[in-house]
């Protein structure tokens, strides 16, 4: 098969933010970080004082001893792995290999796992593949900084999508995966023929639409991640809890947990726990973080040049509760798609297609596949849009639509 070329060009749409700006973030995580020093010298001498207090909590969970089921468990698909330009990449397949292909890309803290209420679905129309990004997981993990820069993982990602012999992909990516999607399909609009963005609002809206001080990923936590070395200690203290904080809808340890009586599907509902053990597996070790934060160690300091649009449909979907971001980011996101449709589901937070897989199974495949989903999908409620009322229904809508607090929904014509 005859591949397009990489339009090199493409790249100077991504633009890096003021000299200035970076300094301030870097001065800020100096500060930060004596700031969590200090912490852990207090932590320290508070347990040489109170031996029994360094005990572990019964929220700190052991690191499992190997992986567990869910990590190498065939039945959501094979198991499979390339190697392109000296890295190489871990995914799982599903569905028939003459299908139209479909690439997800998980988010920050996660994996491919994180697609396992969708890889099923989505196999009866399509090619799936769900990809450990570079750095996570079971795919090779550079300890470099330069190794994550926009341009490299671009280029790496267009290759791996060649590799599946294919030109062009539908994309959908969560949280991380959501922007380098955005990114993607901006510098590389011939590889992405639709793209579905879950919790991720435009790069050029997100780092500075951080909602809440009260999360554990923040603008106080992007700036201390700038460090070399101490983030990744921070993020294994057996104290630290990042997971189980991240992870608040998979942890049966919290009995009063919002999300214990929403609908999983696939068996996750007796095996809420041992989801939340495989990531404390992927994640157990220094060296298992230094990827992902080196993402977040150079994202934050990329734009799209503006006047750039992405022309292919777009979906984006995330939930009325997401705590990470404000709204609105999300919904200015659309100023840079010529085609698109918006979905907010109620009762969903950061992680709707793991929250409430039935309701976001059915948004996606109405999107991909329109009539031909709803004759096999189990039946469910419609979303309820009150207070957020008005969202693009088609594809490719061109109508303008009014949302709460007088919010409206724009689809440029192609310019």
């Amino acid at each position: 098969m005859q591949f397009d070329q990489i339009d090199e060009s493409n790249y100077k749409l991504v633009e890096v933010v003021s000299k200035w700006d970076i300094l301030v973030c870097y001065i800020s995580g100096i500060f930060l970080g004596i700031w969590v020093t200090i912490k852990w010298l207090i932590h320290y001498l508070w347990t040489l004082v109170n031996p029994r207090s360094s005990g572990r909590s019964p929220k700190n969970w052991c690191v499992p001893e190997k992986p567990p089921s869910y990590l190498v468990d065939s039945n959501f698909g094979r198991h499979s792995y390339v190697k392109l330009n000296r890295t190489k990449f871990h995914y799982v397949e599903a569905g028939n290999v003459t299908d139209p292909v479909i690439v997800l890309l998980h988010g920050f803290p996660d994996c491919w796992i994180g697609w396992r209420d969708q890889i099923k679905e989505l196999s009866r129309f399509f090619r799936v593949i769900a990809l450990d990004l570079k750095g996570f997981n079971d795919s090779d993990k550079p300890i470099w900084r330069r190794e994550y820069r926009i341009e490299k993982v671009c280029r790496e990602l267009v290759d791996f999508i060649h590799s599946l012999n294919v030109n062009s992909v539908t994309l959908m990516g969560h949280d991380l995966g959501g922007i380098l999607g955005w990114i993607l399909a901006h510098t590389n609009p011939r590889v992405i023929n639709r793209l579905i963005c879950v919790s991720a609002p435009h790069p050029n809206l997100i780092w500075s639409n951080l909602d809440s001080s009260k999360v554990p990923i923040n603008s106080a936590w992007l700036k201390f991640i700038q460090l070399p070395y101490l983030p990744e200690v921070e993020h294994v203290r057996p104290d630290s809890n990042f997971l189980e904080k991240n992870f608040t809808h998979v942890d049966n340890s919290r009995p009063k947990s919002k999300y214990n009586n929403l609908q999983p599907i696939n068996g996750s509902a007796n095996d809420k726990g041992h989801i939340l053990d495989a990531y404390r597996y992927i994640f157990s070790r220094n060296e298992d973080w230094n990827g992902p934060l080196n993402y977040f160690r150079n994202l934050p300091f990329y734009r799209i040049r503006e006047g750039s649009f992405i022309s292919c449909p777009c979906l984006i979907v995330t939930g009325n509760s997401d705590p990470l971001f404000r709204l609105e980011s999300l919904i200015k996101s659309t100023d840079y798609c010529e085609n698109f449709v918006v979905k907010i589901i109620e009762g969903a937070a950061h992680w709707p297609h793991q929250e409430t897989p039935l309701e976001f199974n059915r948004i996606i495949l109405k999107f991909l596949v329109g009539s031909r989903a709803s004759q096999t999908l189990e039946k469910t409620e419609k979303v309820n849009n009150k207070g957020l009322v008005g969202f693009m229904l088609g594809a490719v809508s061109n109508s303008v639509n009014k949302i709460h607090n007088s919010v409206h929904l724009r689809a440029t014509e192609a310019f």
